[in-house]
């Protein structure tokens, strides 16, 4: 196992494909993008992958809402990074597309728009579950399989489902290769399975929030991850970090006048405490270490925020090493 600063140090090239997962809530979509935008800064072509199609990531991303959702995507970010080689292209995937995409390769486009025309996709998801997830990991596949130098792309990064939805899109590929007893369903599934739990290939970078409650949650989600599921983790990703020391000494010497102003300090002093135990937690039994965003007093996340992350994320990266 190589040591945690080793694995932060090569974030961007330990793996061809990065799964971004966390429960509803802890920031998932926002980490994408900041991911992305530290990659492309870093002078990589970066192919961001939607599966549920959120019109937010483009705009976290700098674009419109409407960019990068078609299947076949929009490059959204170019010019960045050493020798301006760094690019963002942002494409969604659905199973009815990827399956048009896969029987179109093999000659039979009319059948395929048919199949999807008609809602054959949703019958069969429905009487075979985890086929559509499946249809949608053999696409993202194919895309990592055409990254490196002399591919379109160097890294895939996606913006994956919710927890519970994420552990069963990775299950489907070893559960359909136990369920099909042969033919080129099973060996596409087997396939999968084999990509995701080859770690030079892919893994996946599990978001929390630095809260009791999430990082109970992540520990019980990294155990599936590698136990059951077989896949490599990358660092986790802790979402809204606050730290005010000033604050913290303030509160800790006493003496501020009774008022909102002293209610406020010690309510901040309280959370910032709560945060540093939990990211204590997290680098107690993480492997592969962790990379911390800050608290953002905003309301709002936009691209000008995300670029903030981003440099966060790249100041922890670069230290690493």
């Amino acid at each position: 196992m190589p040591p945690k600063s080793s694995i932060k140090s090569r974030l961007f090239d330990t793996a061809r494909l990065l799964v971004v997962a966390g429960k509803g809530g802890v920031g998932k979509t926002t980490v994408t993008a900041a991911l992305a935008v530290a990659a492309a800064d870093s002078g990589h072509r970066v192919l961001v992958v939607t599966i549920d199609g959120r019109p937010g990531l483009a705009r976290l991303l700098g674009a419109s809402d409407g960019a990068g959702s078609t299947y076949e995507g929009d490059t959204i970010v170019s010019g960045r990074g050493p020798g301006r080689r760094g690019s963002i292209h942002l494409r969604t995937i659905s199973a009815a597309e990827a399956l048009q995409d896969y029987l179109g390769t093999q000659g039979l486009a009319r059948l395929a728009k048919r199949l999807v025309s008609t809602g054959v996709v949703d019958v069969v998801a429905s009487a075979a579950p985890g086929i559509d997830d499946l249809l949608v990991l053999g696409k993202i596949k194919h895309l990592v399989g055409l990254a490196g130098a002399d591919g379109p792309h160097d890294l895939v990064i996606v913006d994956g489902p919710a927890a519970g939805h994420a552990l069963s899109l990775l299950r489907s590929p070893q559960a359909m290769a136990e369920t099909v007893r042969g033919g080129p369903l099973r060996s596409q599934a087997i396939e999968i399975r084999d990509m995701m739990r080859d770690s030079q290939k892919c893994r996946v970078v599990l978001v929390t929030l630095p809260e009791t409650t999430p990082v109970n949650e992540l520990l019980e989600t990294s155990a599936v991850l590698t136990d059951e599921i077989g896949v490599a983790l990358g660092p986790v990703v802790v979402n809204g970090v606050d730290h005010a020391d000033e604050v913290e000494a303030l509160v800790a010497a006493g003496g501020l006048a009774e008022g909102d102003l002293a209610e406020a300090a010690r309510y901040r002093a309280s959370r910032c405490a709560v945060h540093r135990r939990e990211v204590a937690r997290i680098d107690a039994t993480s492997d592969e270490g962790y990379l911390e965003l800050p608290y953002l007093t905003s309301g709002s996340v936009d691209h000008k925020a995300i670029r903030t992350l981003a440099h966060a994320l790249l100041d922890q990266i670069g230290s690493a090493s």
